[in-house]
């Protein structure tokens, strides 16, 4: 089924079906509970306004990890449901999630000594059950090529996990179809939720639906809501007059990308001069740094790096490292948010950090809808699983529960051109298309593969080198207006990536026309 017919099916089945639950928000909440929702008989219906894993689940570290850093807020039940969640993960989500040893490094003159450093580490592991590797010290390891030793003296082993190739595929994967499948279920990327309300004769909700892509209006019923929105749920309930005892605070996190050195193997942990601590992470041909963690008030600034943000990052990064990084060695940039879950009446002015990463789950009294506060990706199995649990008291399961995991993809057709600068073979656009409901160049350069992470400035290159490149897979993707579609993606790199690092203004690529903006193949 190409992703014109996945689309167009997907559309049809909104008139002839009453679904059980309909799901707002294609992260990595709402993917993983409508897998385990449709593994269990439910009749699902998935909405993402933009594309799946678009928000949020795309700006990670791509790390499955037990908490290490909650330590220091005594916070010792979260570090024990993540050491618990990250193991389950390793061991049903194997073809996905991957261990991998992580380097503490230990400062010198720092906050606390080696033996406090590696108390902490010992108590990390027996809160993870042994299960990983034990910890220990070493003085000469291969990163020391290119930190700054006379800052950083030895380095603590310890054992993670991590997501392979990248979160957003980690999400695609618990949405894309598998012969385990049920009917009546559907997924749409690009469909925006306009607006509706409950019917009480009949014991479902209406939806008000708007393909952002197509242009086109239709509506859907579902037995039950619920809202698994991340940044946007409070924004969704406001709009459904949907009031919960939660809201959301958000912390805004920043990586930036450079060439990643040739020692680099193993990702490293910095103390920073303030007592946080920032990872540098390999990630393919490029290292990954930091993230931030910053409270914001507005969701779009927050998702937008700012030049103040990369400059931070900039020099901290240097501090840690022997050699010094310019703007112009930046070869990406990941923004994201992070829904951290707190009561309602809490006061303002608290710190990120100190906030706990604990999940909520809220069922409106009134009305059958629920509200899924927090996000977190090594959680994200029990999370859905207690939303699935919830929605069991509500509405009867189909059939009886079933093993729960990602669809295994199916052999990709690959770029057999392949792509400057990414050293292994990755899908090809018209097989991303046809399967996967690839909507256009950002999606196809950002979440379908690491093209855009991983070259210069989305995959332009640092001089537009790699322009025919994009211009081959615009003609694929937007057949009908692959210019316009070339030019909007380079208008908004110019904008996203450009002008944050000052290299060109973001005047440089005249503007689009908005219709341009957004392209899809149907």
């Amino acid at each position: 089924m190409t992703g014109i017919r996945q689309r167009q099916s997907a559309w049809d089945a909104l008139h002839e079906t009453v679904f059980d639950v309909a799901i707002v928000g294609g992260g990595i909440n709402g993917a993983c509970l409508y897998r385990q929702l449709r593994d269990d008989g439910y009749r699902v219906l998935l909405l993402d306004k933009g594309d799946f894993g678009g928000g949020t689940s795309q700006a990670s570290a791509m790390m499955v990890w037990g908490g290490l850093l909650y330590l220091r807020n005594g916070d010792l039940p979260t570090v024990g449901r993540l050491c618990a969640a990250r193991e389950h993960m390793l061991q049903r989500l194997g073809l996905f999630v991957k261990p991998r040893p992580f380097r503490y490094l230990v400062t010198r003159h720092g906050t606390h000594s080696r033996a406090v450093l590696q108390g902490a580490l010992y108590l990390y592991w027996l809160l993870g059950a042994c299960r990983r590797q034990r910890p220990r010290y070493e003085c000469d390891y291969p990163e020391r090529a290119f930190i700054n030793r006379a800052r950083f003296n030895g380095a603590l082993n310890y054992e993670e996990a991590c997501l392979e190739p990248s979160d957003a595929r980690f999400v695609l994967s618990w949405i894309l179809p598998s012969a385990a499948d049920h009917d009546g279920g559907a997924a749409l990327n690009y469909c925006a939720l306009a607006g509706g309300g409950y019917d009480r004769a009949a014991g479902c909700w209406r939806l008000d639906l708007e393909d952002t892509l197509g242009l086109r209006y239709g509506s859907a019923r579902a037995r039950c809501v619920v809202n698994a929105g991340g940044v946007w749920t409070d924004t969704v309930n406001q709009r459904f007059g949907i009031r919960t005892p939660y809201r959301h605070v958000l912390s805004k996190g920043v990586f930036i990308a450079v060439k990643r050195p040739p020692e680099h193997r193993i990702p490293v942990v910095f103390e920073t001069n303030d007592g946080d601590h920032r990872t540098f992470t390999p990630w393919g041909p490029v290292s990954l740094y930091g993230p931030t963690e910053t409270l914001v008030d507005n969701i779009t600034d927050g998702f937008a790096p700012r030049r103040e943000d990369v400059s931070f990052l900039l020099n901290e990064m240097n501090g840690c490292l022997d050699r010094s990084f310019t703007p112009q060695d930046i070869v990406s940039l990941r923004c994201g948010i992070r829904p951290v879950a707190v009561e309602r009446g809490r006061a303002g002015g608290c710190v990120s950090q100190h906030l706990s990463r604990r999940h909520r789950l809220h069922r409106d009294p009134g009305v059958p809808w629920i509200s899924l506060y927090g996000s977190n990706l090594t959680n994200c199995i029990p999370f859905a699983a207690a939303g699935r649990n919830l929605l069991r008291t509500m509405i009867a399961r189909a059939d009886p529960a079933k093993h729960c995991s990602p669809s295994v993809p199916p052999p990709f057709a690959p770029d057999r051109e392949g792509f400057p600068g990414v050293p292994e073979f990755v899908p090809s656009a018209r097989w991303c298309a046809d399967h996967e409901m690839c909507c256009g160049l950002a999606d196809y350069l950002r979440r379908r593969t690491n093209i855009a992470q991983w070259v210069a400035r989305g995959g332009l290159g640092f001089n537009d080198e790699n322009l025919p490149h994009l211009a081959r897979l615009a003609r694929v993707l937007a057949p009908d207006h692959a210019g316009a579609a070339l030019a909007a993606y380079r208008h908004r790199v110019a904008l996203e990536h450009d002008s944050v690092l000052a290299q060109t203004p973001a005047t440089a690529v005249p503007a689009p026309d908005e219709a341009s903006l957004s392209f899809s193949t149907s």
